[in-house]
């Protein structure tokens, strides 16, 4: 046996101990500590490769802000042979810090009594470390009205029956729901409903006083909390405080040219009267509200869980509704079946290089008098029926498309929306290899992205995706963060991918540290779960450029390209670059998203100073001499404080706020 073999053969017998030490290997290393052996999960945490990680120690991963005592005992510990767990802040190639859940296991090989080989377990633990320590935030925020989301609501709760405690006042908890709301989201879309959503949120908190609380429970359902209701008068004190929220809330909305009212029922609950806990409180709340919603006498649109049990009146009547489109759904229904669909195309870009391998198919209708129809328009009148025949068609379009474009030896991806309701269709994936195989694409080409949706929960449903997986297609669920957000669905489904939803970037001028927050942790969760993240909504160079930098490997909007014709995309490909991934920080939110992602782990930034893409942004900026002492002061001390770290913050995000995102 030559001495390769016997190399090879020596590593095939560390494997194989390894693996019965643990089931998770990121890294082997030998007895002085130099990489034999680096996993695939390893090398796509660090961005380093193979080639880049054999021979080296792992200590390399480490910066400037690395625990020196956690290093001190990592190595006292592994020379007296003995295993290491702990965590650890590293950084990967690219100069991002992450923190690690690090165990290191000593191993003998064969008869030796001496260490051989050591065995490492990692797993990114960034999102848990930012969380404790800095953007508890993200967690108990809505995405869509920016509002406290039901955890938030919860705890809410559970305080103000804890501290309603004084003789004089009392707390009223409400559940808040709008009435059929489903309606402006039938007729609009679920993008114009949030923005519906967003305007009625502003509106109602102008009306509260400080110290009062309105979150989001999910859907159309809301929680409010009045502190300081006099209990002597407590029905007049909320005839005052609500009639300002019926007033303001009972003005009508704009959805593009048009406008539409919404109407509120409300059940309230006083705390300790109706409840000596959080649950006794919103139960209480709760049947409040049912009778509201029955009642609404006298135009009264709330009532109080003491009244709750008042026999509803006969004929009950229900508040506000969504007025109906101009274009008659038949028109939306002639122009489906009479196969007027054309298929627009729109780029997902890679932002690691600049490259484009997959284009989003796009439906669109064309209308008599060559109008032309899009999605949020038409898809709320059509039938589940209707999709199908839609899916097909647009399916078909993308699949020629694709086909043609491989005659030009341009060879790219497609993905296309599929419907929730089409789910139901036990012939759906006949269908689709159907299709695949006429147009001879391979079914690794094509990916179907499935909107997030409250309809996503039926057994057949999840029968229909599995038989989806075994033709070979990829699954992404879509507008992930749009409102029906279920992190249980990302692991009960079978996704190899998430897109983001556009509405993600809504607040990022107002709040832009927690919206680079979600995004981040979402990009983080994909890693984690190990499917692909596209960040949608892209649509000017601050977005890109804080995405990018974020660690998105993958991006949409109209930044890089509108959805085009398929006759234009070939063109657009050849002539498209991209700068984000080449270039210093340009912009504010670039620079902030820099900052930030040492900020939120307290560690320092790893470059030198003169080479900091920080640094050439500060200098290009008309900004003050404390900026420039600010972000130094996150280069000079392994730990940096937290106030100049604060000002850098505070200073971006003015500037985030004056410019024109």
């Amino acid at each position: 046996m030559n001495d390769n073999a016997a190399e090879i053969q020596h590593l095939e017998a560390v494997l194989e101990a390894a693996m019965t030490a643990t089931a998770d290997i990121a890294v082997i290393t030998d007895a002085a500590q130099a990489i034999i052996y680096a996993s695939a999960s390893f090398t796509a945490m660090t961005g380093y490769g193979q080639a880049e990680l054999l021979g080296r120690n792992c200590r390399f991963l480490q910066g400037p802000g690395t625990d020196a005592d956690t290093v001190r005992v990592m190595r006292d510990v592994l020379t007296s042979e003995e295993s290491f767990d702990g965590e650890i802040l590293n950084y990967r190639k690219n100069g991002s810090p992450f923190w690690t859940a690090l165990e290191i296991i000593p191993m003998r090989v064969g008869t030796r009594d001496a260490v051989t080989h050591y065995v490492s377990v990692q797993r990114d633990i960034s999102n848990r470390v930012a969380l404790l320590q800095q953007l508890q935030v993200q967690s108990v925020t809505d995405a869509v009205t920016g509002l406290p989301n039901r955890k938030a609501a919860e705890r809410a709760v559970e305080a103000a029956v804890e501290r309603a405690i004084r003789p004089d006042t009392t707390v009223a908890v409400g559940l808040l729901d709008l009435d059929d709301f489903r309606l402006v989201n039938n007729a609009f879309g679920h993008g114009a409903g949030d923005d519906v959503l967003r305007q009625w949120a502003t509106r109602i908190l102008s009306c509260l006083r400080e110290g009062d609380l309105l979150a989001r429970m999910g859907g159309d359902e809301f929680l409010l909390i009045l502190k300081d209701i006099d209990r002597g008068r407590a029905n007049d004190h909320l005839m005052d405080v609500l009639g300002r929220i019926e007033e303001s809330g009972d003005q009508p909305y704009t959805i593009g040219d048009q406008s539409v009212r919404v109407g509120m029922s409300l059940g309230i609950a006083l705390v300790p009267e109706d409840g000596t806990d959080s649950r006794s409180i919103l139960r209480s709340a709760n049947e409040a509200l049912h009778s509201a919603k029955q009642r609404h006498l006298g135009g009264r649109w709330w009532e109080t869980a003491q009244n709750a049990s008042v026999q509803p009146q006969d004929n009950p009547t229900n508040g506000g509704s969504a007025p109906a489109r101009g274009t008659l759904s038949s028109d939306y229904r002639d122009a489906l079946n009479s196969g007027d669909i054309a298929v627009h195309f729109q780029p997902v870009v890679d932002l690691r290089d600049g490259s484009v391998h997959l284009f989003e198919a796009l439906a669109r209708l064309s209308l008599p008098g060559g109008r032309i129809a899009y999605p949020d328009e038409f898809l709320p009148h059509f039938t589940s029926e209707d999709l199908l025949v839609l899916f097909t068609g647009v399916l078909d379009r993308a699949l020629a498309t694709l086909a043609a474009w491989d005659q030009t030896g341009s060879r790219h991806d497609v993905s296309v929306n599929l419907p929730p309701a089409v789910l139901t269709s036990g012939s759906l994936s006949t269908l689709v290899q159907t299709l695949l195989q006429a147009h001879t694409i391979s079914p690794q080409r094509l990916g179907l992205e499935l909107l997030e949706s409250q309809d996503l929960h039926l057994e057949e449903q999840r029968t229909t995706l599995r038989s989806l997986i075994d033709v070979g297609v990829g699954l992404a669920m879509d507008d992930l963060g749009s409102g029906y957000s279920s992190l249980q669905r990302l692991s009960s489904f079978p996704f190899g991918a998430i897109k983001l939803d556009r509405g993600l970037f809504h607040h990022v001028r107002d709040r832009p540290v927690e919206t680079l927050s979600i995004i981040a942790t979402l990009i983080q969760m994909g890693r984690d779960l190990r499917m692909n993240v596209v960040v949608e909504g892209l649509e000017n160079e601050s977005l890109a450029e804080a995405t990018t930098v974020l660690g998105a490997f993958l991006g949409q909007g109209y930044y890089f390209a509108k959805p085009m014709p398929a006759q234009d995309c070939l063109r657009w490909a050849q002539s498209f670059t991209l700068q984000e991934h080449l270039s210093p920080v340009r912009t504010p939110l670039g620079a902030l998203a820099y900052h930030w992602q040492f900020a939120r782990l307290a560690a320092p930034h790893p470059l030198d100073l003169d080479r900091c893409p920080l640094t050439h942004f500060i200098n290009g900026a008309a900004s003050p001499a404390e900026a420039s002492v600010w972000h130094a002061q996150q280069h000079r001390t392994r730990t940096p404080g937290p106030s100049s770290s604060q000002f850098l913050i505070d200073w971006l995000t003015l500037q985030i706020r004056e410019s024109e995102l």
